[in-house]
């Protein structure tokens, strides 16, 4: 399970500062306006290794990395026409 991720230094997200998200659970639904981060945050999430993302950080539970769905847009297209 994601105990935190850390965005930075990408698309929106503040090259410093950035974003830590915290007390996720083993589902979690992320929405907002357009242009908030949404779309980059799950792009991160499906392709953490992409160097765009090398600022960025996910925390897992006791360490262990789990597989990560995330069903955005790109995942109904690709599966559902």
């Amino acid at each position: 399970m994601i105990e935190s991720i850390s965005i930075k230094n990408i698309a929106t997200f503040d090259p410093v500062d950035g974003i830590i998200i915290e007390d996720l659970k083993k589902v979690n639904f992320f929405y907002g306006a357009n242009g908030s981060g949404k779309t980059t945050i799950a792009n991160f999430l499906q392709n953490p290794t992409d160097t765009k993302f090398n600022d960025c950080a996910v925390n897992w539970k006791n360490s262990q990395e789990i597989k990560t769905l995330v069903y955005n847009k790109e995942f109904r297209e690709k599966n559902f026409g």
